[in-house]
């Protein structure tokens, strides 16, 4: 959520660009009008019948055979693949069947939905006309049948008539004959009943298990229709604004993982070992002009004011900070470097408004370039010039006037990201590093740091340039330090003491 905070800006700019995307598509791109055909499925001949059947035709209607031949039936002609992705079937009950066909053309759309309608009902047809030849000759062939078993069955019933007639009736023969005779005719009435039903369904010409209904549109294709202008409006750009702001804010997170510079005033302090003094807004300037105009006109805000005198007094030496100072004095060191990084225009700002504070406060201050003209060639070339007057009272760029007393020298350092060189940058008496939030990487820094070391000299502390605003932290304090500091309440039942947060860290030390 923090990245996501830091980024807000870029977060609303995709959400304006995909409401932007999402109005444009809506007038550009026509909107999806549909056409409904409704097809009636035959009754199922028997009531216990399951809507599995519904099921299959649905799966009949999305073939690549009705597919096709609905392509057919437009200008030009669609793939069974094309017309599967415009046409949608369902069905609402276990007997009708629900052709829904999609194009941004109100013709096609409605001849699509008929054509596909139609392409069903012809196969099903086909098919069920096909059935019923092949049930027919079976019929046939089972009438035939069951003629020939009841003429054989005439026969063996005259033959035991016969022998019934010649034997007597009363002898256990003839009630044989009797009872043998009795059985045929039962069963030749049984063949005679089947025969019936046989010669029943060839009149009718209806297969074994047919429907009493055929499959029809009852139905014809809908005139296209689709969703209203402000509908889309309504649906699209936000749609756009949500989806965008989702991707870039993938993006931004995932960049987040790869980013290693450093945010925290924390962060910076522990990277190079020194406490953060203050924290300042920075007025970087791109011209020579521009840091001229900073110069000359810039006035701190009553929250900077304080920050550059709490940066001026910690660079005191201690023994001159607990000597009594007059009203309307500040403390401040004689002489000061401002290292920043090549490329930190907002680090590098912060020398110059330093200058232009001190010299606000009546301090005379000389403003001088050291190393690094290459990396900041505006700043230094508005240093260098001549100038017919100060640039404000008490401050001095350039030449300094014979005999001209001054009471703060501030020396601007840049230093080279990957090979930082100070050894030519003049000695004063206090060394701080100004550094914009989230432009350098802890290595960098340890550079700059090791190169100052070099010197033999060190950073008396730190200036951080536009803070991250969600960092909680101060930069006071060194790793170290903190470590030692009692930690923070973990439950709402208690708090954390000094000495159980020290016995636990030395229990882990061990």
């Amino acid at each position: 959520m923090a990245t996501l905070r830091r980024r807000r800006r870029a977060l609303a700019a995709a959400a304006v660009i995909g409401l932007v995307a999402g109005v444009v598509y809506v007038f550009v791109e026509p909107p999806p009008l549909s056409s409904t055909t409704l097809v009636l499925l035959p009754t199922p001949a028997l009531a216990e019948s399951s809507s599995s059947d519904v099921e299959t035709q649905v799966r009949i209607a999305l073939s690549a055979t009705i597919l096709e031949r609905a392509g057919q039936a437009v200008e030009p002609k669609l793939s069974a693949r094309k017309v599967e992705k415009r046409v949608d079937v369902s069905a609402p009950t276990n007997q009708l069947l629900q052709i829904k066909a999609t194009s941004t053309k109100a013709a096609e759309a409605q001849t699509l939905s008929q054509a596909a309608a139609d392409a069903y009902v012809g196969y099903v047809s086909d098919t069920a006309r096909e059935v019923t030849q092949a049930a027919l000759a079976d019929l046939n062939v089972r009438k035939d049948d069951l003629e020939k078993q009841i003429l054989n069955l005439r026969d063996e019933m005259a033959a035991t008539a016969k022998r019934q007639r010649a034997a007597n009736p009363n002898s256990p023969e003839g009630r044989e004959e009797a009872r043998l005779l009795a059985g045929l005719r039962q069963e030749q009435a049984d063949l005679s009943l089947q025969l019936d039903k046989v010669k029943d369904k060839i009149a009718t010409g209806t297969p074994v298990g047919g429907s009493t209904a055929g499959t029809a549109v009852i139905q014809k294709a809908t005139e296209a229709t689709g969703p209203s202008t402000l509908i889309r409006l309504l649906t699209w750009p936000a749609f756009g604004a949500v989806a965008l702001t989702i991707v870039v804010a993938a993006v931004l997170l995932a960049l987040s993982l790869r980013d290693t510079r450093v945010r925290l005033r924390d962060e910076i302090a522990d990277a190079v070992g020194s406490p953060v003094l203050a924290a300042v807004r920075s007025r970087p300037q791109r011209s020579v002009a521009g840091w001229s105009t900073l110069l000359e006109t810039y006035e701190a805000t009553p929250v900077e004011a304080w920050a550059f005198r709490r940066i001026l007094r910690g660079l005191v030496p201690s023994d001159r900070r607990a000597e009594l100072r007059a009203a309307g004095k500040f403390d401040h060191p004689k002489s000061l470097t401002v290292v920043s990084l090549s490329g930190d225009g907002r680090g590098l700002a912060i020398g110059p408004q330093l200058a232009a504070f001190a010299a606000s406060l009546g301090v005379t201050t000389r403003l001088v370039t050291g190393v690094g003209d290459e990396k900041a060639a505006a700043l230094w070339a508005a240093c260098a010039a001549e100038h017919e007057a100060q640039l404000r009272p008490s401050l001095y760029v350039g030449n300094l006037p014979d005999g001209q007393p001054i009471d703060l020298t501030i020396t601007l350092v840049v230093a080279d990201r990957r090979h930082p060189n100070l050894r030519e940058a003049p000695a004063t008496a206090a060394t701080i590093l100004s550094v914009a939030s989230a432009t350098a990487t802890d290595q960098e820094l340890a550079r700059v740091a090791v190169a100052v070391d070099d010197t033999g000299r060190g950073i008396d502390g730190i200036v951080v340039a536009d803070p991250d605003q969600t960092d909680r932290t101060s930069g006071r304090h060194t790793m170290d330090e903190r470590s030692r500091q009692p930690t923070l309440p973990t439950r709402l039942t208690g708090v954390a003491s000094f000495e159980s947060a020290v016995s636990v860290r030395n229990r882990s030390r061990s």
